[in-house]
Protein backbone atom coordinates (compact mmCIF):
# COMPACT_ATOMS: atom_id res chain seq x y z
CA UNK A 1 0.00 0.00 0.00
CA UNK A 2 1.27 3.42 -0.99
CA UNK A 3 2.23 6.30 1.42
CA UNK A 4 -0.70 9.07 1.83
CA UNK A 5 1.43 11.50 -0.08
CA UNK A 6 2.00 9.03 -3.01
CA UNK A 7 -2.34 8.71 -3.00
CA UNK A 8 -2.99 12.28 -3.05
CA UNK A 9 -0.67 12.46 -5.99
CA UNK A 10 -2.06 10.19 -7.48
CA UNK A 11 -5.94 11.56 -6.61
CA UNK A 12 -4.16 15.23 -8.55
CA UNK A 13 -3.46 12.77 -11.41
CA UNK A 14 -6.58 11.49 -11.91
CA UNK A 15 -8.27 14.98 -11.52
CA UNK A 16 -5.86 16.22 -14.17
CA UNK A 17 -6.96 13.97 -16.41
CA UNK A 18 -10.60 14.14 -15.89
CA UNK A 19 -10.45 17.84 -16.53
CA UNK A 20 -8.23 17.37 -19.68
CA UNK A 21 -10.63 17.77 -22.83
CA UNK A 22 -10.56 15.17 -25.52
CA UNK A 23 -7.75 15.43 -28.30
CA UNK A 24 -5.02 17.17 -26.26
CA UNK A 25 -1.90 15.81 -26.62
CA UNK A 26 0.79 14.86 -23.93
CA UNK A 27 2.50 18.02 -24.56
CA UNK A 28 0.11 19.59 -22.36
CA UNK A 29 -0.29 17.84 -19.61
CA UNK A 30 3.00 17.25 -17.98
CA UNK A 31 4.23 15.42 -14.64
CA UNK A 32 7.22 17.09 -12.63
CA UNK A 33 8.30 13.84 -11.26
CA UNK A 34 8.00 13.48 -7.74
CA UNK A 35 6.74 16.77 -6.66
CA UNK A 36 3.35 18.27 -8.13
CA UNK A 37 1.55 17.79 -11.10
CA UNK A 38 1.98 21.11 -14.07
CA UNK A 39 -1.07 21.63 -16.09
CA UNK A 40 -2.01 23.21 -19.32
CA UNK A 41 -3.67 25.54 -17.19
CA UNK A 42 -0.41 25.97 -15.05
CA UNK A 43 2.07 26.91 -18.15
CA UNK A 44 0.07 29.55 -19.24
CA UNK A 45 0.14 31.26 -15.53
CA UNK A 46 1.96 34.37 -16.80
CA UNK A 47 -0.17 34.82 -19.49
CA UNK A 48 -3.33 34.87 -17.78
CA UNK A 49 -1.51 37.26 -15.66
CA UNK A 50 -1.46 39.77 -18.27
CA UNK A 51 -4.93 41.19 -17.67
CA UNK A 52 -2.79 43.41 -14.86
CA UNK A 53 0.08 44.58 -17.23
CA UNK A 54 2.00 45.42 -13.95
CA UNK A 55 1.59 41.88 -12.63
CA UNK A 56 2.43 40.33 -16.58
CA UNK A 57 5.59 42.19 -16.92
CA UNK A 58 6.64 41.15 -13.38
CA UNK A 59 6.00 37.48 -14.13
CA UNK A 60 7.37 37.44 -17.43
CA UNK A 61 10.75 38.45 -16.21
CA UNK A 62 10.50 36.19 -13.28
CA UNK A 63 9.85 33.72 -15.93
CA UNK A 64 12.97 34.61 -17.44
CA UNK A 65 15.42 35.56 -14.58
CA UNK A 66 18.06 32.74 -15.16
CA UNK A 67 18.28 33.76 -18.88
CA UNK A 68 18.57 37.58 -18.10
CA UNK A 69 21.29 36.45 -15.35
CA UNK A 70 23.43 34.99 -17.68
CA UNK A 71 22.85 37.43 -20.66
CA UNK A 72 23.68 40.65 -17.83
CA UNK A 73 26.73 38.31 -16.85
CA UNK A 74 28.03 38.06 -20.15
CA UNK A 75 27.55 41.64 -21.32
CA UNK A 76 29.28 42.94 -18.18
CA UNK A 77 31.97 40.49 -18.37
CA UNK A 78 33.13 41.52 -21.78
CA UNK A 79 32.56 45.39 -21.01
CA UNK A 80 35.62 44.21 -18.15
CA UNK A 81 37.65 42.17 -20.82
CA UNK A 82 37.40 45.38 -23.74
CA UNK A 83 38.20 48.01 -21.17
CA UNK A 84 41.04 45.90 -19.88
CA UNK A 85 42.06 45.14 -24.12
CA UNK A 86 41.73 48.93 -24.51
CA UNK A 87 44.10 49.58 -21.74
CA UNK A 88 46.79 46.72 -22.86
CA UNK A 89 46.34 47.46 -27.12
CA UNK A 90 45.57 51.24 -27.41
CA UNK A 91 46.21 50.78 -30.91
CA UNK A 92 43.74 48.32 -31.06
CA UNK A 93 41.58 50.55 -29.04
CA UNK A 94 42.41 53.77 -31.71
CA UNK A 95 41.38 51.75 -34.60
CA UNK A 96 38.09 50.92 -33.01
CA UNK A 97 37.66 54.73 -32.26
CA UNK A 98 38.52 55.86 -35.98
CA UNK A 99 36.04 53.43 -37.02
CA UNK A 100 32.91 54.33 -34.94
CA UNK A 101 33.74 58.29 -35.35
CA UNK A 102 33.48 57.88 -39.26
CA UNK A 103 30.50 55.43 -39.00
CA UNK A 104 28.22 58.19 -36.68
CA UNK A 105 30.18 61.50 -37.56
CA UNK A 106 27.30 62.21 -40.13
CA UNK A 107 24.38 61.36 -37.10
CA UNK A 108 26.17 63.76 -35.17
CA UNK A 109 24.72 66.81 -38.28
CA UNK A 110 21.59 65.52 -38.45
CA UNK A 111 18.48 67.40 -36.50
CA UNK A 112 18.05 65.64 -33.09
CA UNK A 113 14.47 64.24 -33.69
CA UNK A 114 15.77 62.07 -36.51
CA UNK A 115 18.94 61.41 -34.21
CA UNK A 116 16.53 59.92 -31.79
CA UNK A 117 14.60 57.74 -34.10
CA UNK A 118 18.04 56.88 -35.76
CA UNK A 119 18.94 55.64 -32.27
CA UNK A 120 15.53 53.69 -31.28
CA UNK A 121 15.17 52.25 -34.56
CA UNK A 122 18.59 51.02 -34.31
CA UNK A 123 18.00 49.67 -30.80
CA UNK A 124 14.64 48.14 -31.84
CA UNK A 125 16.38 46.38 -34.75
CA UNK A 126 18.59 44.78 -32.43
CA UNK A 127 16.57 43.51 -30.20
CA UNK A 128 14.30 42.04 -32.19
CA UNK A 129 17.53 40.48 -34.06
CA UNK A 130 18.28 39.06 -30.56
CA UNK A 131 14.78 37.38 -30.10
CA UNK A 132 14.39 35.76 -33.53
CA UNK A 133 17.96 34.88 -33.91
CA UNK A 134 17.62 32.89 -30.78
CA UNK A 135 16.14 30.35 -32.30
CA UNK A 136 19.02 29.00 -33.49
CA UNK A 137 20.16 27.02 -30.64
CA UNK A 138 20.50 30.92 -28.64
CA UNK A 139 24.01 31.19 -29.62
CA UNK A 140 23.73 34.25 -31.74
CA UNK A 141 22.03 36.47 -28.96
CA UNK A 142 24.84 35.28 -26.65
CA UNK A 143 27.49 36.26 -29.45
CA UNK A 144 25.83 39.94 -29.86
CA UNK A 145 25.91 40.51 -26.33
CA UNK A 146 29.45 39.56 -25.61
CA UNK A 147 30.92 41.37 -28.86
CA UNK A 148 28.28 44.72 -28.43
CA UNK A 149 29.83 44.82 -24.11
CA UNK A 150 33.13 44.29 -25.40
CA UNK A 151 32.78 47.15 -28.03
CA UNK A 152 31.07 49.25 -25.03
CA UNK A 153 34.10 48.34 -22.79
CA UNK A 154 36.58 49.91 -25.37
CA UNK A 155 34.92 52.77 -26.07
CA UNK A 156 34.19 53.42 -21.76
CA UNK A 157 38.53 52.95 -21.17
CA UNK A 158 38.71 55.97 -24.53
CA UNK A 159 36.45 58.56 -23.16
CA UNK A 160 37.69 58.19 -19.21
CA UNK A 161 41.07 58.50 -20.37
CA UNK A 162 40.13 61.66 -21.69
CA UNK A 163 37.10 62.76 -19.81
CA UNK A 164 36.60 60.51 -17.04
CA UNK A 165 34.59 58.01 -15.15
CA UNK A 166 31.72 60.56 -14.18
CA UNK A 167 31.35 61.78 -17.75
CA UNK A 168 30.93 57.85 -18.30
CA UNK A 169 28.68 57.23 -15.75
CA UNK A 170 26.14 60.10 -16.53
CA UNK A 171 26.78 59.65 -20.11
CA UNK A 172 25.41 56.45 -19.86
CA UNK A 173 22.82 55.87 -16.82
CA UNK A 174 20.15 58.02 -17.51
CA UNK A 175 19.03 56.31 -20.93
CA UNK A 176 20.87 52.88 -19.92
CA UNK A 177 18.82 52.20 -16.83
CA UNK A 178 15.99 51.28 -19.32
CA UNK A 179 17.78 50.86 -22.86
CA UNK A 180 19.74 48.09 -20.99
CA UNK A 181 17.44 45.66 -19.44
CA UNK A 182 15.31 46.08 -22.58
CA UNK A 183 18.19 44.59 -24.71
CA UNK A 184 19.02 42.24 -22.43
CA UNK A 185 15.35 41.32 -21.92
CA UNK A 186 15.09 40.40 -25.80
CA UNK A 187 18.08 38.17 -25.50
CA UNK A 188 16.70 36.76 -23.03
CA UNK A 189 13.75 35.97 -24.70
CA UNK A 190 15.81 34.77 -27.51
CA UNK A 191 18.24 32.46 -25.45
CA UNK A 192 15.15 30.95 -23.61
CA UNK A 193 14.09 29.83 -27.39
CA UNK A 194 17.04 28.67 -28.05
CA UNK A 195 16.78 26.60 -24.65
CA UNK A 196 13.61 25.58 -26.32
CA UNK A 197 14.60 24.45 -29.49
CA UNK A 198 17.73 22.23 -28.18
CA UNK A 199 15.23 20.70 -26.28
CA UNK A 200 12.85 19.57 -29.24
CA UNK A 201 16.12 17.96 -30.66
CA UNK A 202 16.67 16.01 -27.64
CA UNK A 203 12.76 14.77 -27.71
CA UNK A 204 11.47 17.04 -24.42
CA UNK A 205 8.50 18.43 -24.52
CA UNK A 206 8.09 22.27 -25.46
CA UNK A 207 5.63 24.54 -26.84
CA UNK A 208 8.29 26.63 -29.22
CA UNK A 209 5.54 28.60 -31.34
CA UNK A 210 3.54 29.40 -28.51
CA UNK A 211 6.89 31.27 -26.29
CA UNK A 212 7.41 32.70 -29.59
CA UNK A 213 4.35 34.76 -30.21
CA UNK A 214 4.17 35.39 -25.91
CA UNK A 215 7.95 36.46 -26.34
CA UNK A 216 6.65 38.70 -29.61
CA UNK A 217 3.92 40.19 -27.55
CA UNK A 218 6.64 41.10 -24.73
CA UNK A 219 8.58 42.42 -27.28
CA UNK A 220 6.00 45.01 -28.71
CA UNK A 221 4.33 45.65 -25.38
CA UNK A 222 7.43 46.44 -22.89
CA UNK A 223 10.59 46.19 -24.49
CA UNK A 224 9.82 48.57 -28.14
CA UNK A 225 7.78 51.73 -26.02
CA UNK A 226 10.47 51.61 -23.18
CA UNK A 227 13.43 51.73 -25.92
CA UNK A 228 11.61 54.69 -27.43
CA UNK A 229 11.26 56.42 -23.65
CA UNK A 230 15.71 55.75 -23.60
CA UNK A 231 16.11 57.44 -26.87
CA UNK A 232 13.53 60.10 -26.37
CA UNK A 233 16.14 60.32 -23.20
CA UNK A 234 19.52 59.93 -24.63
CA UNK A 235 18.93 62.44 -27.31
CA UNK A 236 17.28 65.28 -25.41
CA UNK A 237 18.29 65.09 -21.77
CA UNK A 238 21.94 63.20 -21.29
CA UNK A 239 23.34 66.04 -23.47
CA UNK A 240 22.04 68.41 -20.98
CA UNK A 241 23.44 66.37 -18.47
CA UNK A 242 27.09 66.41 -19.68
CA UNK A 243 26.89 69.88 -20.88
CA UNK A 244 26.85 70.76 -16.88
CA UNK A 245 30.10 69.04 -16.47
Amino acid sequence: MGTKEDQNLEERRAGVEAETPAGETENEVYVVKGRDILTKRGAESWIESRKDPKKGFKEYVRFLWPYLLFITFVFFGSLVAGYISAANFPSMADALRESFSSRFESLMTMNPFYIMFAIFLNNAFVSLLFLVLGLALGILPVLFIAFNGYVVGVIAYLVAQERGLLFILLGLLPHGILELPMVFLAASIGLRLGHQVFSALIGRPTQIKREFKEGLTFYFRWILPLLLVAAIIETFITPLILSLI
